[in-house]
């Protein structure tokens, strides 16, 4: 914890105040993203070392996790992808910038992203994007009650194999789609919208779909913790519904001085307007954020191998000790979806546990359902047993923002708090803290005089996706003025690339299926310091809507991809004897990879960064690894991956 102090104390490049730095600096650099780039100039020696956690279900309608199909990836909320992002992206495109979008987006498998904005202008709960040009393929419309921003679930079809459905809930509506927009069922949830109170922060939001295998239901979850269910094929309601017990949450709110508030509410207003009860979205998410008046702040996880589902929500008021209508201590609720005594089915709470502290966090589940991941908002990580009892928890110095991101190899667990990214060993009864990342994007930019986490990580086939902000502190409060994404190495938290971006996220750092990374816009921090430099051309103006960072230099990809696909290989062919199904899994994520690099070939000769000549042979050599893809051809599959992985 010292150290850590330390290091922050470091990374503030100056003595003097920093609300006077606030209040008096700009950015001298041009508002448009410079695009100059960190190049990793080799690839990471990071590598998977024994079985990897393999689960015990299947790909027949939960899509491979080759990018986001749901908010954390899969239902089980681990923000792991078996896909490597590109070493070297920029940014591409921002399309849609009048939407604040707090959750998504996610991606089909036909090239679209989806995402749900919150109270937008205009009158739409679900908007579909070609995800290589940004350009609108259609939106559907929100009928007046603004109850979307969910995030949308992409499931396989198992009536027409190599299709995907698109699945969407809001407060009032539920509906299944086909990725032109086209309809296939479409119902009401039940659920009222009430009036809008002036002044009163309303409780209607959705956190959108997850998918419950063991009954093939959709399965929504509301701020005021309602757990409801649908057919997966008609849309029939489940009569049921569940209810988490928890109360509203007390608001632990940064301090910040009134007119830093006052002027960020102004500029929200002017860009995004004001939501139905009048309220600024600056103070409104802020409040979200810390929980405030809230039982649910987060999504929620599904264990696709048993169906437990679990939330994490505040406790019962009585829990703190004072009966005020209000809590101040976070819970984690698992609930089951099964056949009720009148051969129906029925949502049944099974276990609760209490902790100090609240939290806004996605409880996330390990591959094999063992372990249950959550942070509370007084820096601790916490596992839990599949019964939710406590197994251990680490205290990072700080409150744990969103979901903890859980990979399937060496038991590497990745934790971010407001300022820091953290990566965790899970010992079995206690954890490890390995390193917390060195942050030096902005390192030679005069303007930014501190760095920080940004967003969730995601744990990707060749690092640690994140994305990181530049900026100043407001006493414990760090104000944005910049902000890109980066990749990670896993075995020493340095950076290993970074591209700076256009506008802050609060979102996930959303990886899709050929390397790039997508961002929602939903400013928060940036909005503060925008308003306190309102005319200073250098800080960019508050946008919102989705960025694409798309992959440059895809020969790097090539190269990343394979490397990651060929260590994969060589580690599976050690355990395929001992550890078949995990030898299993590391073959089918394998051919993502090869798949991937394919892709990436293409695209490099097409941007001229391999001739034609070095991608035939490259192409042969992934063909022979294809070829040879089963447990006895590891060997020789991980010979030809490395070939190519040595070759560029």
């Amino acid at each position: 914890m010292i150290a850590r102090i330390q290091e922050r104390k470091r990374k503030l490049r100056t003595p003097a105040s920093a609300l006077v730095l606030l209040v008096a600096a700009g950015c001298s650099t041009d508002s448009t993203p410079s695009g100059q780039q960190q190049v990793p100039g080799g690839v990471t020696q990071w590598a998977p070392d024994g079985a990897r956690t393999v689960g015990s279900y299947d790909y027949e309608i939960i899509p491979q996790p080759n990018a986001f199909h749901t908010m954390h990836t899969g239902p089980n909320n681990t923000d792991h992808v078996w896909v490597a992002v590109a070493p070297r992206l920029e940014l591409d495109w921002v399309s849609e910038t009048s939407f604040f979008v707090p959750e998504g987006p996610t991606y089909d498998n036909e090239g679209n992203l989806y995402f749900s904005p919150l109270f937008p202008q205009e009158d739409v709960s679900l908007v579909s994007l070609d995800a290589e040009t940004g350009e609108r393929n259609w939106a559907i419309e929100g009928n007046g009650s603004n109850a979307g921003s969910g995030a949308v679930l992409i499931l396989n079809d198992p009536d027409d194999p190599g299709n995907q459905l698109i699945y969407h809930m809001t407060y009032t509506e539920a509906m299944a789609l086909r990725p032109d927009g086209t309809e296939i069922w479409r119902v009401d949830t039940g659920l009222i919208v009430p009036d809008p109170v002036p002044g009163v922060r309303s409780t209607t939001h959705s956190f959108g779909f997850n998918y419950h295998p063991q009954t093939d239901s959709l399965v929504g979850l509301t701020l005021d913790g309602v757990l409801l269910a649908f057919d997966r094929l008609t849309g029939e309601q489940i009569p049921s519904k569940g209810q988490v017990l928890g109360s509203p949450a007390v608001s632990e709110v940064p301090m910040l001085p009134q007119f830093v508030i006052d002027a960020s509410n102004d500029l929200t207003d002017a860009v995004f307007g004001t939501t139905p009860s009048g309220l600024s979205f600056f103070s409104l998410i802020i409040d979200v954020i810390f929980g405030g008046g809230s039982v649910v702040t987060n999504f929620f996880a599904i264990d696709p191998n048993t169906g437990l589902i679990v939330v994490a929500a505040t406790a019962a008021d009585e829990a703190d000790g004072t009966m005020d209508g209000l809590s101040e201590f976070g819970a984690i609720y698992s609930f089951e979806l099964a056949d009720d005594e009148g051969g129906g089915l029925a949502f049944r709470m099974l276990d609760a546990a209490e902790f100090t502290g609240g939290t806004g966090s996605t409880p996330s589940i390990s591959e094999d359902g063992s372990r249950i991941y959550v942070s509370d908002n007084v820096g601790n990580v916490i596992a839990f047993d599949t019964e939710l009892a406590e197994l251990w928890r680490v205290d990072v110095g700080d409150a744990v923002a969103a979901s903890i991101a859980v990979s399937p190899d060496n038991a590497e667990l990745y934790a971010v708090t407001r300022n820091d990214i953290f990566k965790l060993t899970d010992l079995g009864d206690s954890a490890r803290l390995d390193w917390t990342a060195q942050l030096d994007a902005f390192a030679d930019d005069p303007d930014i005089k501190i760095e920080f986490n940004a967003l969730t990580p995601t744990i990707t086939a060749n690092g640690v996706a994140v994305s990181i902000g530049g900026g100043l502190l407001i006493g414990d409060t760090t104000i944005m003025l910049k902000v890109g994404v980066g990749l990670l190495d896993r075995d020493t938290g340095e950076l290993r690339s970074f591209a700076e971006g256009r506008e802050e996220s609060i979102a996930v750092t959303s990886v899709g299926p050929q390397g790039g990374i997508y961002t929602a816009s939903s400013p928060v921090r940036r909005v503060s310091g925008k308003a306190l430099n309102p005319d200073d051309p250098n800080v960019a103006d508050v946008i919102g809507g989705i960025s694409r960072y798309k992959p440059v230099r895809n020969d790097l990809l090539v190269r990343d991809a394979s490397c990651a696909a060929g260590v994969r290989a060589r580690n599976a062919a050690s355990i395929a004897d001992s550890a078949p199904n995990s030898a299993m899994q590391d073959i089918r994520q394998i051919q993502v990879l090869i798949d991937q690099s394919r892709t990436a070939i293409d695209r490099a000769v097409a941007d001229a960064d391999l001739d034609s000549a070095s991608a035939a042979t490259l192409r042969s050599a992934l063909d022979r690894a294809e070829a040879n893809l089963s447990v006895s051809g590891l060997p020789s599959v991980a010979s030809e991956l490395l070939t190519v992985c040595n070759a560029i």
